[in-house]
């Protein structure tokens, strides 16, 4: 593991500590499992196609793989 520093709000660390403590681990523990669910959300690897679409009402049309990358790409 590499170690790295990072600055907090002071009630924000109050929070982990309180939490820390309720769950019996360790601060750095939970910002390190923390920072691996972001990147397993947001850290870009994967397919565009494993995020769950957003729900904004009834789908009008059916879109197919090529549509959906056709629509992405064009300039």
């Amino acid at each position: 593991m590499r170690p790295i520093s990072v600055h907090v709000e002071e009630e924000d660390y109050r929070s982990l500590k309180g939490l820390a403590e309720r769950s019996g681990k360790p601060v750095a523990e939970l910002i390190r499992e923390a920072m691996a669910e972001y990147l397993t959300r947001r850290g870009g690897s994967g397919s565009i196609l494993d995020i769950a679409p957003h729900s904004s009402g009834p789908l009008l049309q059916p879109w197919s793989r090529t549509d959906l990358f056709d629509e992405m790409l064009e300039p």
